[in-house]
C-alpha cells in the first residue's frame, strides 16, 4: 500500500474513534505534504502547514511511524529503520537539564497521547449501560476472571452501529483508551460496536429483517427500475480484492462512464465511509444514472455493515436508482434486500448493466438485414410497375397511330369527290380531332401521374436516401454484399457512401452478429 493511502486509511479510522468527519483530523492538503516532504522528526512534521504542537501531540507519533514504514531510510526496512519518534516536550527547548516535574493535568496529557495511538478491538460481556442524550456509556467485563472496562460511546456512532446494547450481551468494541481528567477514570472512547458470535448476528439480522418488512422497505412497489441504457454509473467498493476486477472485466468495451468511490467493505467498521459515499453520490444525484454497490462474498461477520439499519436506510433513500451486487448466492443482506435490483455476485452486476447494450447492437445488426431486404423487395415491385405502365403507354400510341393511318387511306380514297364530300369531311375530323385529342390528353395526363407516383416511390426507396442516413453500400466485382460468404481476406471491396466512393481490403471475416 502507497505512503498516502496508508495515511487516508489511518486517518479515516481515527476519525471514526473520535466520532469527527476527517477532515478534522487532518484535511488532504496536510496528507500531501506528509508525503511529499517524508517528515522524520519533530520539527519536520511542525514546519508542515496545518500540523501545530497539538496537532503534533496527538497524532506525531503515529504519522512519524507509519512514514518510517511506508518510506524506510536508506533503502532499509520498517524494521531496522532508524526512525527518530519524539514526545511532546514539557520544558522549554534550550536543551537544558532544568526539572522535569509535571503537573497532574500535564501527566494525564502525556498519558493520553500514549494511549491515543493504542486503537484495539476489546470482546467482553455487557455489564452496565446509561444511555444518555449525547453519549452512550457501559461497561464490559472479562467473563473469565470479571476484568472491567469503562466505555463510551457518542449517540451518533451508536445510532449508526445498530447495536442496542444490553446487559448480557457479548460485543466487540473499537476504539481508544482515554483518561477522563477531572476523575482520573480511564475509560475506552468507542467508535465501533459489534455483536459477537454468528448466533448473535443471526438474531440481529432475523430481528431487523421482519422491522423492515413490517415497514415495507422490501416492497416491490416502492422498487424503482433502472434506466435502459444506463451509462453514467457511481461505483461504491473496494480499490482491492476481486470484486472491483470482476465488475470492471464483465464490463466490457461499453463506453459507459464509471465514478468510482473507495471504500472500505469489511466489517461494521465500514458503515460509515460506505454511507458518506452514498450522500455524496446523492449530492449531485443528476449527474448519475444508477448507483452500484458491490462486494463479494464472506462470512456473517464481515458482511455486517450491509445488514446495518443506518446504511439499509441510507440505500433505501438514496435518489439514484440503487444496484447491489453483494456476496454470492447465498448471501442475502438487507442492504441488497433494499436496493432497487438485487443481483448475487459483482459479476452479475456488471453483466446486469450490459444486457440492454448487447441487446440492442443485436437490433441494430438485424434491421440493417432487414432494410436491405426490404428495399430490394420494394425497388422488384416497383419495377415491375413501372414496365407495366410503360408497355400499356406503348400500346396505346400505337393504336392511335394505325387509326390514323387508316382514316387518312380512307380520305384519299374519296378524293374523286372532292368537292362535298371535303367539307364534310373536314367537319367530320374536325369533330374526330379533338375528341382523339381529349382522349389522347387524358390518357397522356394519367398516364404522367402514373410515372410521378411511381416516382416518388422510387424516391422513398432510393439507396442514396438510406446513405444519407449513415449506411453504405458494400460490394464485391459489382455485387451487392449481404453476407460474409465467399468473402475472404485480402479480397477488395467498394464502399459506396452519401458522398463518394471507398476502396477497401478485406483484413478480417467474422460469420457473427457484432
Amino acid at each position: 500500500m502507497s505512503l498516502l493511502n496508508r495515511l487516508r486509511e489511518w486517518r479515516n479510522h481515527q476519525a471514526r474513534i473520535e466520532g469527527v468527519e476527517v477532515f478534522r483530523v487532518f484535511p488532504n492538503a496536510v496528507l500531501d505534504a506528509i508525503v511529499g516532504t517524508l517528515p522524520r522528526t519533530k520539527e519536520a512534521m511542525l514546519s508542515i502547514k496545518g500540523i501545530k504542537e497539538a496537532k503534533y501531540g496527538k497524532y506525531g507519533a503515529a504519522i512519524l511511524k507509519i512514514v518510517g514504514e511506508c518510506a524506510p531510510l536508506n533503502g532499509s526496512d520498517s524494521a531496522s529503520s532508524n526512525l527518530e519518534v519524539e514526545l511532546p516536550n514539557v520544558g522549554d527547548d534550550t536543551g537544558k537539564e532544568e526539572d522535569q516535574t509535571l503537573s497532574v493535568s500535564q501527566f494525564l496529557d502525556g498519558l493520553n497521547v500514549e494511549l491515543s495511538g493504542m486503537a484495539s478491538r476489546v470482546q467482553g460481556e455487557v455489564s452496565s449501560v446509561d444511555v444518555r442524550e449525547r453519549v452512550v456509556y457501559f461497561t464490559i467485563k472479562d467473563k473469565k476472571d470479571d476484568s472491567m472496562l469503562n466505555c463510551l460511546v457518542f449517540r451518533y456512532q451508536y445510532d449508526i452501529s445498530g447495536v442496542e446494547v444490553a446487559i448480557g450481551d457479548e460485543i466487540i468494541v473499537e476504539g481508544v483508551p482515554e483518561i477522563y481528567k477531572p476523575s482520573g477514570r480511564l475509560s475506552m472512547k468507542v467508535g465501533v460496536i459489534e455483536l459477537f458470535g454468528e448466533g448473535a448476528l443471526k438474531k440481529a439480522y432475523e430481528a431487523l429483517k421482519l422491522k423492515f418488512e413490517q415497514e415495507g422497505l422490501f416492497a416491490l412497489e416502492r422498487k424503482r427500475a433502472l434506466p435502459r441504457f444506463a451509462g453514467r454509473i457511481a461505483l461504491i467498493t473496494s480499490e482491492q480484492g476481486a470484486a472491483i476486477g470482476d465488475f470492471t472485466m464483465n464490463l466490457g468495451a461499453q463506453g459507459l462512464r464509471v465514478h468510482f468511490y473507495p471504500v472500505s467493505v469489511e466489517g461494521k467498521k465500514s458503515v460509515f465511509e460506505i454511507i458518506r459515499a452514498i450522500r455524496y453520490f446523492n449530492r449531485k444525484s443528476e449527474q448519475y444514472d444508477v448507483l452500484v454497490i458491490i462486494r463479494g462474498g464472506g462470512s456473517l461477520e464481515s458482511l455486517q455493515a450491509f445488514n446495518n439499519e443506518a446504511l439499509t436506510r441510507e440505500i433505501a433513500g438514496s435518489k439514484i436508482p440503487t444496484l447491489c451486487g453483494i456476496g454470492h448466492e447465498k448471501d442475502i443482506t438487507l442492504a441488497a434486500m433494499v436496493a432497487d435490483v438485487m443481483v448475487s455476485t459483482p459479476t452479475a452486476t456488471a453483466r446486469t448493466l450490459c444486457a440492454p447494450w448487447d441487446e440492442a447492437r443485436s437490433t441494430v445488426a438485424h434491421t440493417e438485414k432487414y432494410l436491405l431486404q426490404a428495399y430490394d423487395s420494394t425497388f422488384t415491385v416497383a419495377r415491375h410497375r413501372l414496365d407495366t405502365f410503360s408497355h400499356t403507354l406503348i400500346a396505346r400510341l400505337g393504336q392511335f397511330s394505325k387509326r390514323f393511318q387508316v382514316l387518312y387511306e380512307r380520305f384519299l380514297q374519296h378524293i374523286p369527290r372532292i368537292e362535298f364530300q371535303i367539307r364534310e369531311a373536314q367537319q367530320s375530323i374536325v369533330r374526330s380531332s379533338d375528341t382523339l385529342k381529349r382522349q389522347y390528353q387524358r390518357a397522356l395526363e394519367k398516364t404522367l401521374t402514373e410515372i410521378e407516383e411511381i416516382g416518388e416511390i422510387l424516391k422513398r426507396y432510393d439507396p442514396r436516401r438510406a446513405l444519407q442516413l449513415g449506411y453504405s453500400l458494400i460490394q464485391k466485382e459489382g455485387r451487392i454484399l449481404r453476407s460474409v460468404e465467399g468473402v475472404k481476406r485480402g479480397d477488395g471491396l467498394s464502399l459506396r457512401l452519401a458522398k463518394g466512393r471507398l476502396d477497401a481490403e478485406v483484413t478480417g471475416v467474422y460469420n457473427e452478429y457484432v
